[in-house]
């Protein structure tokens, strides 16, 4: 069986640390808060690099808006279903 590696990086949101790990072979998505805690898990169907892009862009947008964690966590997961409903039509 092949393993693959999973992709981590840490990012500030909302003035809180957290870690994302995502495992591109089954597409499970780990936020874990600083003490390592899953705060969340879910299936991410696009790449690493669109994940990083679109945390990118949130904190771009929080610092203005003053958005908080949850509601990228929200974000994160109706894009998930958006993009799972595209491939049920398809």
């Amino acid at each position: 069986m092949l393993t693959t590696r999973p992709c981590t990086a840490t990012c500030v949101l909302d003035g809180m640390p957290v870690t994302l790990t995502f495992y591109p072979d089954n597409g499970v998505l780990r936020i874990a808060d600083p003490s390592g805690f899953c705060v969340r898990e879910m299936r991410w169907h696009a790449s690493w690099r669109a994940l990083l892009d679109e945390f990118r862009s949130y904190n771009e947008r929080s610092e203005l808006q003053g958005r908080g964690v949850a509601e990228m966590m929200d974000r994160i997961g109706g894009q998930t279903s958006q993009s799972l409903q595209n491939l049920a039509l398809a």
